[in-house]
């Protein structure tokens, strides 16, 4: 680490990360909406349906519109399932007003976008989106699920180790067939050890060569 900001990795040519002050939280997505947007030309996921000026994880419509707008075409939401309906909204005090059958339709009338899941109630609540799978990348959290997960039918996955407190973790999901790998900052560290995209989260600032979760970084504009 160079002057207690900067990792380098040496082995993997042009991989490095940059740590700013906030970085010593996990999140850095700590304020109550996005004052402005900037663009980072990294991979990016619009987390928990993207940040809007006046709150972040909303999980809604007007979140992904803007999410869109902005030019994302991969948006992370939360999901919960309660009384053998699957919701969206983060936790049980942040429920989205978007119900599932809505976002079906947004998803038809949005047809370059997919969305990640994060099913906070565990990934049995897949198979709400399995007649639906090419449009949803589920995040898997046990390399296990693996194998559950790609017989409902969905090609892209994956697998979060924010859950994860050793290692063990690596030398199986490298032997998977995965989209991406995320990670928390704690996990950084073994990054060049990962054979597959790796994406940090969530960070509301540029964080270096690896793509990020973002609630108010934007997807670099190429015209």
């Amino acid at each position: 680490m160079l002057g207690g900001l900067c990792y380098i990795f040496p082995h993997m040519r042009g991989l490095y990360l940059c740590l700013g002050a906030c970085a010593a939280l996990s999140a850095c997505s700590q304020q109550e909406g996005c004052a402005t947007y900037r663009e980072h030309d990294r991979p990016l996921i619009a987390h928990a349906g993207g940040g809007l000026p006046d709150g972040l994880y909303t999980n809604s419509r007007a979140a992904m519109d803007l999410a869109v707008q902005n030019g994302f075409t991969l948006i992370e939401l939360d999901f919960m399932e309660r009384d053998g309906a699957l919701l969206i909204g983060h936790d049980e005090d942040r429920i989205s007003e978007l119900t599932l059958e809505e976002l079906f339709a947004w998803l038809e009338e949005n047809p370059d976008v997919r969305i990640v899941t994060d099913i906070k109630t565990g990934n049995n609540g897949l198979r709400f989106l399995a007649p639906h799978a090419d449009r949803f990348i589920p995040q898997i959290y046990y390399p296990h699920e693996y194998g559950t997960v790609r017989g409902l039918g969905f090609d892209d996955i994956i697998f979060t180790a924010y859950g994860a407190w050793s290692n063990d973790w690596i030398a199986k999901v490298n032997k998977l067939d995965l989209f991406a790998v995320t990670m928390p900052l704690r996990w950084v560290h073994v990054a060049p050890r990962v054979d597959h995209q790796v994406y940090l989260h969530t960070f509301n600032r540029p964080m270096g060569s690896l793509g990020l979760y973002t609630d108010c970084l934007i997807p670099e504009q190429t015209s």
